[in-house]
């Protein structure tokens, strides 16, 4: 990476400091004095490579009151100045904008199928607020992990981002700033797959921010890890009822045909191999890690482990008559594989 690039990549890191109701289309979002709301974005990304009207300079001093948020220190700062303008005197990163710009020339897609899928988490949890300041940037020359970790990212407070580049990939991969990007991730990172993240990372991160996960803690079995996961999925596949399972998981269409043609080989291997109530992470991480594909399994997706956790939790919320705030309160996972009769047909 050239030093020009490096200081792109730190400019940019700076900037990120019961469901049974019958569904009858776009839900509308209403606030507590009964207000329709809808979510809308604030284009960062647009403002900060729009031709100045005055100087460079002029404009960015404007931009940073528009989005103060945006900025990690003042702008009279001449050595940050410096380097937020050379980044965007940098036609590179030009290019990419109007890639970006021609991808997503509006967002009206997104806002209407993100205020619906909040409508229907209002449903189930009523403190659910829409949120606001949800901002849009690109990322440009950021290290790859770093990109696909924060292509959507949230604070505890009320900064959202979305990072419009990482989900055009499929126009940028021949761009040096992506290049970097592995096959495997650029297969999850088309635009359809923006709803879906969105409402995973506000699942975590604040409507059960306060629920220990087995993800991140390191601990518990496979099937502790694999069922958490597939109770974030169904609840997603429940508020965005409109997009496809692969979407939700994170496959593309040919990753998706592979899980369910192979889905009793997978759970097979899983027994075989009596990694379903082991502990040792090591021996399942590549059930649910990312990566080119999962080991063990010739030809596979990566995080196989996670569909199948899917498709208990699914399983078991057709045997069980019970909400999908239920759901989410049970911690006993060997209940809910006990309890859903699952199976993997023969395909």
């Amino acid at each position: 990476m050239n030093a020009r690039k490096i200081i792109y990549v730190l400019c940019f890191l700076l900037f990120f400091v019961s469901c049974k109701r019958e569904d009858k289309g776009p839900r509308k979002f209403y606030d507590n004095a009964n207000t329709e709301k809808i979510i809308t974005f604030k284009r960062f990304d647009r403002a900060l490579f729009s031709k100045p009207v005055k100087t460079l300079e002029e404009h960015l001093i404007a931009l940073q009151k528009d989005y103060p948020d945006m900025f990690q220190m003042p702008l009279t700062d001449k050595e940050y100045m410096d380097i937020v303008m050379s980044m965007v005197l940098d036609k590179d990163m030009q290019k990419v904008q109007n890639i970006v710009e021609k991808e997503f020339p509006n967002l009206d897609f997104l806002s209407k199928d993100l205020t619906s899928a909040f409508a229907r988490l209002k449903d189930i949890y009523p403190q659910t607020s829409l949120p606001e300041n949800v901002y849009t940037l690109i990322l440009g020359g950021a290290d790859y992990d770093y990109g696909y970790t924060n292509r959507v990212y949230m604070n505890d407070t009320s900064y959202y981002a979305i990072a419009l580049d990482v989900y055009a990939l499929n126009k940028l991969a021949e761009h040096p700033y992506y290049k970097q990007y592995p096959k495997y991730m650029r297969l999850s990172l088309g635009k359809e797959f923006i709803a879906p993240d969105f409402m995973r990372m506000y699942l975590l991160n604040h409507t059960f921010a306060s629920l220990p996960l087995y993800s991140l803690s390191g601990e518990g079995s496979l099937l502790d890890c694999i069922i958490e996961d597939g109770k974030f999925s169904y609840l997603v596949g429940k508020l965005l009822p409109n997009y496809s399972l692969n979407t939700i998981l994170r496959y593309d269409k040919e990753q998706m045909l592979w899980v369910e043609k192979n889905e009793e080989h997978i759970w097979a291997f899983i027994i075989q191999n009596k990694l379903l109530y082991d502990t040792d992470r090591s021996k399942y991480l590549s059930l649910i890690a990312e990566g080119p594909e999962t080991k063990g399994l010739s030809n596979s997706p990566a995080r196989v482990g996670n569909y199948i956790g899917y498709k208990i939790v699914d399983a078991f919320m057709k045997e069980n008559d019970i909400s999908v705030d239920s759901l989410m309160k049970i911690k006993d996972n060997a209940s809910i594989l006990q309890h859903s009769n699952y199976k993997p047909k023969k395909k």
